[in-house]
């Protein structure tokens, strides 16, 4: 399974977000502001791979495929990324 995780925003919300990791299974990526990235990076995940991606590395993500999008993002700019990958 391969996942990924769209959620930029506050450090809190991402914070909050956490626990959907040990959910899921197989690799999971994750998009996130540029300041979240090294909250993210630190995290032990035992059920998943983790690879985080800051904004500014989005293009990486260009004829990715995903099984699952996870976009917890209600903005217009976020979701056209989201149009690149299958």
């Amino acid at each position: 399974m391969h996942t990924l995780i769209v959620k930029l925003g506050a450090t809190g919300d991402v914070v909050r977000t956490t626990p959907l990791l040990r959910r899921l299974e197989g690799q999971v990526t994750w998009l996130t502001a540029p300041k979240n990235k090294a909250l993210l990076e630190g995290l032990d995940v035992t059920s998943a791979e983790l690879r985080v991606l800051d904004w500014d590395q989005r293009s990486a993500l260009a004829g990715e495929h995903f099984d699952l999008v996870i976009n917890l993002e209600d903005e217009p700019e976020i979701a056209q990324v989201l149009q690149s990958i299958q």
